[in-house]
């Protein structure tokens, strides 16, 4: 988990990590990255929800996919809109969704409970805790956060000046 008060570069860093881009640090060339942006800047808002769905799997599947998507309360009256129509809470599930269907070996996740409902929150932090791979995440929600095992905290707060007087 990364710790650290707003404009400290969470974002940026998490950013140049899914990207490939961090300097000094890489993931391996194999390893499979599932990044979930706070913007959704990841999903297609011209996709309709079965084709952003369908499209992160290695194999589609029709019948593992809606029963991914109904973990995540999307319905299959949800199935054929437009990702752009939907509410951000909304995009959020299906974000996570396609992260389950996409299988990947890393987790990058920036402030994941934004836009969310209240009453999904347990749902996503249930999935969150169950997930075997290497996860990083940036999250201002403790309560979301005291849910899931968290192995490391990297504490990116600024070091208090030290004052000093001189005699």
């Amino acid at each position: 988990m990364l710790k650290g008060p707003n404009g400290i570069g969470k974002t940026t860093l998490l950013e140049s990590l899914a990207s490939g881009t961090a300097e000094g640090a890489t993931i391996a060339p194999k390893v499979r990255v599932g990044y979930y942006r706070q913007d959704f800047s990841t999903l297609n808002f011209e996709h309709t929800v079965r084709e952003a769905l369908l499209s992160v799997m290695d194999r589609p599947n029709e019948e593992k996919m809606r029963a991914t998507a109904a973990g995540f309360l999307i319905t299959a009256e949800h199935m054929e809109k437009q990702i752009g129509v939907l509410s951000e809470g909304q995009k959020g599930l299906v974000a996570f969704a396609q992260l389950v269907l996409e299988r990947p070996g890393v987790l990058i996740l920036d402030e994941p409970t934004n836009h969310i409902n209240f009453r999904h929150l347990p749902l996503i932090a249930k999935a969150l805790d169950g997930y075997e791979g290497a996860m990083i995440l940036v999250s201002h929600a403790p309560e979301f956060v005291g849910q899931i095992r968290i192995d490391n905290i990297l504490d990116l707060t600024p070091p208090s000046p030290v004052s000093s007087t001189r005699e």
